[in-house]
């Protein structure tokens, strides 16, 4: 389980990684203002990198057959987050808002059950 949620993590990285051919960024950004269009650039790029060292190394990790539970229950709560926030800040009415949302949620279950090495 750990090495799924480590190969979930990588996926993630990509998934962002195609933000600015997905959301034609930075473009579309622009109405933002110069300074979010930085901003949210910027915070992407730090999760690209967050998710590539995260995933690599609950991969590497479970190779090892050494893993803390800690490290993946970090990513529960960190997945937990995005899940929780969907329901306050996003429409869940288009199914792109559902589908997300059901990913977010399964995401964290497989960190949850990743926790219990």
């Amino acid at each position: 389980m750990v090495l799924a949620a480590g190969l979930i993590d990588l996926g993630f990285a990509l998934f962002h990684a195609a933000f600015r051919r997905l959301f034609g960024w930075p473009e579309r950004l622009v109405p933002s203002g110069s300074l979010n269009t930085a901003i949210t650039q910027t915070l992407n790029a730090m999760l690209i990198f967050v998710f590539l060292a995260y995933g690599a190394t609950l991969i590497w990790l479970a190779g090892q057959g050494n893993v803390h539970p800690a490290l993946p229950l970090a990513g529960a709560a960190f997945w937990g987050l995005p899940l929780m926030l969907q329901f306050i800040w996003f429409d869940l009415k288009p199914w792109p808002s559902k589908l997300i949302t059901a990913i977010f949620a399964l995401t964290t279950v497989v960190h949850l059950l990743a926790g219990r090495v």
